[in-house]
């Protein structure tokens, strides 16, 4: 096997710890790492001296179940050192793997491009005002705001833009950041009594592009700052472009003068793909990936999966590490053996989900929109905290995951929750056995 199919495999392992570990923790101890020997039975990893004795004793078991997920196989798994490999007599002694690390922590992804993403009826539009963005800055369409479910392009678009004005204008000074950034450098900057700092950077730009926009609501002073911010950049004539999960009208605790400044621009949507726009993501993506899906396969995944294109990439993924390990050709039969799990699971969690969100809403006179806001009133928040520790306790969903269907993109938020409920219970033994019941309920 080619290193750089080790680099792939693991590529894929460091996806799926990231979602479950912090990101000092995977840069840490899981990143050095690289896959040195792998066959049917086994797989050796290998990683520096220091680093060894820990992440046996600490993530061995969670490494190696990560492995058998990515892989679709139960493998063993091996950790050697970088001492102990080096006198391996393998092929794999001297290739160099070392751009794995380089490679997640690029902020612009060079891979995502208008000339990969895949256009439909549901993102036509979309596709179409964020190209003419990228070809003219701040002469058409500003600011531009796009918005739709998480999952469905709207970030490839976002550093697609980003991509095509960097190599068309490369002494632009462009910025993206996602809304909490912006919110926690304020916050940072006015610890640091340096707000001045805080300014000259957002101030002065060329291109500022701010994901889930939307995280600001309720938020007065970073609305505050949002609002000089945004008026300094549209009154210098450069580009403002922002996304979100929803529309402007629909992001509640907006101040109003945002609400239409938000809506003084162009305004595009993006739709979940139908079937075959599905179908032609999916063939982009496997060429991209390297696998070879017939016509069978590409119908079998685009009838399963029907919202959220990062589920796409998600089984492709399982399906290039398993014909790379065994070596098999992707047929149907296969593809439904090693999709089996990941798409019951899924749609499992999907219905566990929904129906978690439908008991907090009648247990505490709240709706789901209510819950999954900003608001902090004590209904609320307690409908939250009682969602999220559910949610955890009853799906296969990371923290990470937990989080962003609440719009957060820390799980901090999702851990604190979970930390409230437990104190509860501990507090009221009536609300812990309502608690274990209703889990017992979900699972069944």
């Amino acid at each position: 096997m080619e290193q750089n199919e080790y680099k792939q495999i693991y590529g894929f392992v460091i996806d799926s710890l990231k979602k479950n570990y912090s990101a000092p923790t995977v840069s840490l101890w899981f990143e050095p790492m690289k896959i040195v020997k792998l066959n049917n039975s086994s797989i050796t990893v290998s990683l520096p001296q220091n680093r060894k004795a820990f992440v046996e004793a600490q993530y061995y078991q969670q490494l190696k179940q990560t492995f058998a997920e990515v892989l679709g196989t139960e493998v063993e798994l091996v950790l050697v050192s970088e001492e102990e490999e080096a006198e391996m007599i393998s092929e794999t002694q001297n290739e160099n793997v070392s751009g794995i690390k380089s490679e997640y922590k690029m902020r612009y992804n060079p891979e995502y491009t208008f000339k990969n993403f895949v256009v439909g009826k549901s993102n036509q539009l979309a596709q179409a005002v964020s190209l003419a963005v990228a070809n003219h800055p701040a002469e058409l369409n500003n600011p531009l705001f796009l918005y739709g479910n998480s999952g469905l392009g709207k970030t490839h678009l976002l550093f697609a833009i980003i991509n095509h004005i960097r190599e068309n204008h490369p002494d632009y000074k462009i910025l993206y950041v996602t809304g909490e950034e912006f919110t926690n450098e304020l916050i940072e900057s006015l610890a640091q009594k340096k707000p001045m700092t805080f300014r000259e950077k957002y101030r002065n730009l060329d291109v500022l592009l701010i994901d889930d926009i939307q995280f600001i609501a309720g938020k007065m002073s970073v609305q505050e700052e949002f609002f000089h911010t945004f008026d300094t950049l549209f009154k210098l004539n450069k580009q403002i472009i922002l996304a979100s999960d929803r529309a402007p009208s629909l992001i509640n605790n907006l101040e109003e003068r945002l609400h239409s400044r938000f809506m003084m621009g162009m305004i595009a949507d993006i739709q979940p793909p139908d079937k075959e726009l599905r179908m032609a993501i999916f063939r982009r993506k496997a060429i991209d990936y390297g696998v070879d899906l017939k016509m069978d396969v590409l119908l079998y995944l685009a009838e399963n999966i029907t919202t959220n294109i990062r589920q796409i990439e998600g089984s492709l993924k399982k399906l290039k590490a398993h014909t790379l390990i065994t070596g098999e050709e992707c047929t149907l039969p296969v593809a439904k053996a090693v999709l089996s799990d990941f798409f019951a699971t899924a749609k499992n969690d999907e219905t566990i989900v929904d129906r978690i969100f439908e008991s907090a809403s009648k247990r505490y006179g709240v709706t789901k929109e209510d819950i999954k806001s900003t608001k902090r009133n004590a209904e609320i928040a307690m409908a939250r905290h009682y969602s999220m520790f559910l949610i955890r306790q009853t799906t296969n969903l990371s923290l990470n995951s937990i989080a962003k269907l609440f719009n957060k993109k820390d799980h901090s938020t999702v851990i604190n929750s979970i930390g409230f409920i437990e104190r509860k219970m501990k507090a009221e033994p009536a609300f812990e056995r309502e608690i274990e019941q209703t889990v017992q309920e979900l699972k069944n």
